[in-house]
């Protein structure tokens, strides 16, 4: 029995080590990074291929590009699933490409969703009409030359059989009525798993001891979020500056997609009592190494992840009141999710 676990995403990756430890543990583990930039670096693939108690393969297939060399790659991701043929087929979204080759690979393999996070309670904002889905499958069949499907719900294509995620009864439509379990926190509890996690951390340059001295970890959403809504920035600022005046350790973790920007020109927060968690190292991985914490974020899947695996935390969102009610539907809907798992919204600094 073996698994083949493909990952556009670091989030796919973390899910993927629980799914190691539960459900397919004991099994052979191949990991497969997909749609990999020149340069980008996924820290948890390096622990695992750097870990001496790790005997999960790692592979990386560079992004698709024009049409010849595209071509060229999914045959190579065809063929190296043919050669491995797995068991099961493990998979974070259904709408890309390389799935598809890799299903070419290996038809008569189990194909399991991994959690996407929103995405897998919510329709995508960019859904289209069913006409407008099957004209881009057969369009990108033309172009690949392979069978591809392309669901407006993440996980909801016929190809996907059944699913691991955070909340099995919040799934989409396009998830209900396959066989949805839950990922269960005593997976990524393991040892293994913190062992890991604190080894990502280590080689994205944050100090994994620090964790358990947090008490107020604040996730930022973009840099233009915040310059757009600056009475949300002036919060995150007050709730950052209270708890360090009491002496707790407050973390800061900056947009993955911000760019870059340096902290201290998003916000002005206090010098003391302050730390920086690297803005591409994925938040996940504190998830096994939290406890007792405050996790406060916007509209971000960290927040599903820390209140259905974290170990002791109380997560809270925040957002501007103007970014919800009219004309803000997907928003609402997202906080309507949070609030159904007891994430309620952070009133004001005093209730922290």
């Amino acid at each position: 029995m073996s698994t083949l676990f493909l990952a556009s995403t670091p989030l796919h990756v973390f899910f993927s080590l629980g799914l190691m430890r539960g459900p397919f543990k004991g099994q052979a583990h191949t990991l497969v990074l997909i749609d990999q930039r020149p340069g980008e670096r996924d820290y948890i693939a390096e622990a695992l291929e750097t870990c001496s108690t790790s005997k999960v393969r790692v592979v990386r297939f560079p992004a698709l590009k024009s049409i010849g060399p595209a071509r060229r790659l999914l045959r190579e991701i065809s063929d190296f699933a043919a050669a491995l043929a797995p068991s099961t087929l493990a998979i974070g979204n259904d709408r890309r490409t390389e799935f598809y080759a890799a299903v070419r690979g290996c038809p008569g393999a189990r194909r399991t969703y991994i959690d996407d996070g929103l995405y897998s309670y919510l329709p995508r904002q960019d859904a289209q009409p069913v006409w407008r889905q099957n004209l881009s499958s057969w369009r990108r069949r033309l172009k690949y030359g392979l069978h591809v499907e392309r669901p407006s719900e993440i996980g909801g294509s016929q190809a996907v059989q059944d699913a691991y995620v955070l909340l099995p009864e919040q799934v989409h439509s396009g998830l209900r009525g396959k066989p949805v379990q839950p990922l269960r926190p005593e997976w990524f509890a393991d040892t293994w798993v913190r062992e890991i996690c604190m080894t990502a951390a280590v080689a994205a340059g944050f100090d994994a001891a620090r964790c358990e001295a947090i008490r107020l970890l604040l996730l930022l959403p973009h840099p233009r979020f915040l310059q757009a809504y600056p009475d949300l920035r002036q919060r995150i600022e007050a709730l950052a500056r209270t708890h360090a005046e009491r002496g707790d350790v407050v973390a800061l973790k900056a947009h993955p997609a911000g760019g870059g920007i340096p902290l201290h020109r998003q916000l002005s927060v206090p010098a003391q009592g302050v730390v920086e968690v690297p803005a591409r190292l994925p938040v996940e991985v504190l998830v096994p190494l939290l406890s007792g914490a405050l996790v406060v974020g916007t509209l971000t899947t960290a927040l599903l992840s820390m209140v259905s695996l974290g170990n002791r935390v109380t997560v809270r969102s925040v957002l501007p009141q103007s970014a919800r009610g009219a004309g803000r539907r997907y928003n609402d809907r997202a906080f309507a999710v949070y609030e159904s798992v007891g994430i309620r919204p952070i009133d004001d600094e005093a209730r922290a």
